[in-house]
């Protein structure tokens, strides 16, 4: 029997209950709580009044239930591995004692002698129960980079999936410490089968943490995580309860909170997988990620593909933490790339060479503060690394793709050293469309206004008549001039979420502002003249360019949904041009348009050719009727 087939086990066992209410998760797990029990049973390593020989000689399934409810209540991982095991004992009824029988078989039969208790659990590790899966390959890339030779100790916060335990279960000198809700049996259950201490707390990690001694926190060599992600609020308590100061960054999302716990138990490395958003949103997160980032103890940010966690589409990367180190510079890995991933179907993807990132992190591990000069940066197909300056100069964004660029782009920034620069905010003032809650209003209190969508941009000339109608209020506690939401002559429209980088130019025949007006949907800014007569249609024809598009890219964020930070475009460092230069894009993007208008006249005759043609078909088929019935 090979390894492929120790799922066999658990589906031999989890067969025997097919025709009970359990679902086929719950059969899975029942039969993998069986067999951990008759092992446990059988290796002498439970109270005698606990074990499995217990309970079948008290008669019955009430017997079982008896001595599953003792055992349920027995202290740490072994009572959380069996937390429901009487509930679907229940369900199960009389078929369970089938499933004894044929558990007493494998087990006798030496069963977790001839396959890992990992293996046999099979597809029950990595599935959280909370829609959110965890693949073996994430977590032993995760251990590879954070557990090393010198480890003792590894702490693995909010492990619901077992997954992490899982990859610890073959380095028998390391203490664990896993805390989980108490819904997270697999943990609990893997946990009872390693020889070294491993504890499970049912805790939430967050508002009561477990590993505490003589009134302090308890710091680990490495901690492995990957916190739950979505969590919008409902913490602010968790700060003011705290006692420990785990919060430097006391208004944090909950993202940052759980990110500054793991670094307050943590005195080594940290793995720790976050949504992207984390790491280039502003706000709270920036805070966090700035405090981090002066203490030195950010190593490396890693991106990881889209699809790597099946049940969810959410865009993440691995945070590197040393918390005893105080690096300069900051490794950036883009395992999003093809030569990171391999396809699985249906969306899914595996990592594979992940050696290289592994050798990545150790090789920023053990260069020196001396050695890594604080301006240097290094450039490679798949990583870069950046001085900590850089880095906060970038609004303390830690987003892969702001670093690990394309050839092309990096070519394109190359070229933009040799022109005259200028920041975006000198040149122009940055206006956010109306908000959502003064759009669709009643006619009553509000104007009638033309909404630009991104779909009304064209690829060249101005941007044409847009079509859908909104009544808008024009709120006069808005800073600013209430009537600068609608658009003026020679605006430029940039979208900034969505279809990131997409230009439009406002023409000089745009209605005036008020009733009838043209005003931009949510997913723009508008670039308005800094001064009054500034002309921006060459600033906008720039960016439309192969080269202002590149520029562009380089700013952007985010995998599921991209965008751009309003604060990084004021620094973006745009094309400066003078008025002669201006004077020619002005000309060409009059070109652009003449152009335009010919394509959609000639357009317009190709669709009339064919129109013309059926008419007149159709005119002499009628004719040709009437005259065969005219006597």
């Amino acid at each position: 029997m090979s390894k492929d087939n120790a799922g066999q086990v658990l589906f031999q066992v989890a067969e025997h209950f097919r025709s009970t209410s359990l679902s086929v998760d719950e059969s899975k797990l029942l039969a993998f709580q069986l067999l951990t029990w008759a092992h446990l049973s059988a290796k002498g390593r439970l109270d005698a009044s606990v074990t499995i020989d217990t309970a079948l000689a008290q008669g019955g399934v009430e017997g079982l239930l008896s001595v599953l409810k003792k055992l349920f209540w027995q202290p740490g991982a072994l009572g959380m591995a069996f937390f429901n095991a009487t509930r679907y004992v229940e369900q199960a009824n009389d078929a369970v004692f089938a499933a004894l029988r044929t558990v007493k078989y494998l087990v006798d039969g030496g069963v977790f002698e001839r396959f890992s208790p990992v293996d046999v659990a099979g597809d029950l590790i990595g599935d959280t129960f909370e829609g959110f899966d965890v693949p073996v390959e994430l977590a032993r890339l995760m251990k590879d980079i954070a557990v090393g030779e010198a480890t003792r100790a590894v702490y693995l916060p909010w492990e619901t999936s077992g997954q992490l335990v899982g990859v610890l279960m073959d380095q028998p000198d390391l203490r664990v410490h896993a805390e989980a809700h108490l819904g997270s049996q697999v943990a609990a259950l893997l946990a009872v089968f390693r020889a070294a201490p491993t504890d499970v707390a049912p805790n939430d990690p967050l508002r009561a943490p477990a590993a505490v001694h003589g009134g302090h926190l308890e710091r680990f060599d490495a901690t492995l995580s990957i916190p739950p992600m979505g969590m919008a609020g409902g913490v602010d308590d968790v700060v003011m309860q705290d006692i420990y100061s785990r919060f430097p960054v006391v208004k944090a999302s909950v993202t940052g909170l759980m990110v500054q716990h793991i670094a307050a138990q943590t005195r080594g490395i940290a793995a720790i997988v976050v949504p992207n958003g984390f790491l280039f949103s502003s706000g709270k997160d920036r805070d966090v990620r700035e405090y981090l980032l002066k203490q030195g103890w950010i190593e490396a940010v890693i991106a990881l593909p889209n699809g790597i966690f099946q049940s969810s589409g959410l865009g993440t990367s691995m945070l590197v933490l040393n918390t005893q180190a105080h690096h300069r510079r900051v490794g950036f890995v883009d395992a999003s790339l093809p030569h990171f991933r391999v396809s699985m179907g249906k969306g899914r993807v595996s990592l594979q060479n992940t050696g290289l990132v592994v050798e990545f992190c150790r090789q920023l591990r053990v260069e020196s503060d001396i050695q890594a000069a604080a301006g240097r940066q290094e450039e490679g197909p798949y990583t870069q690394v950046v001085s900590l300056e850089a880095i906060l100069d970038n609004d303390a964004t830690l987003d892969v793709g702001r670093y690990v660029i394309p050839e092309q782009q990096r070519e394109a920034q190359a070229r933009m050293e040799t022109l005259p620069t200028a920041t975006l905010e000198e040149v122009v003032r940055i206006l956010i469309p109306i908000p959502n809650r003064d759009r669709g209003v009643n006619a009553t209190e509000g104007v009638e206004a033309l909404e630009v969508g991104a779909a009304d941009l064209p690829s060249a000339g101005y941007i044409r008549s847009p079509e859908k109608s909104v009544s808008v209020r024009l709120a006069t506690k808005r800073s600013g001039d209430a009537m600068d939401i609608f658009l003026r002559p020679r605006d430029v429209l940039l979208v900034v979420k969505g279809t990131v980088g997409k230009i439009g130019i406002v023409p000089d025949n745009v209605p005036p502002p008020g009733d009838g007006g043209w005003i931009a949907g949510q997913s723009f800014v508008v670039l308005r003249g800094a001064k009054p007569g500034v002309d921006l249609r060459g600033l906008g024809l720039w960016l439309r360019s192969k080269m202002g598009q590149q520029v562009l890219d380089g700013i952007k964020t985010g995998a599921t949904i991209p965008m751009m930070s309003i604060s990084t475009l004021r620094k973006l460092k745009v094309f400066a041009l003078n008025a002669p230069l201006t004077e020619a894009a002005v000309e060409i993007l009059e070109q652009e348009k003449e152009l335009q208008w010919q394509i959609e006249s000639l357009q317009d005759k190709q669709a009339g050719i064919a129109e013309d043609f059926w008419k007149e078909l159709l005119a002499q088929i009628q004719q040709a009727d009437k005259d065969q019935n005219t006597p």
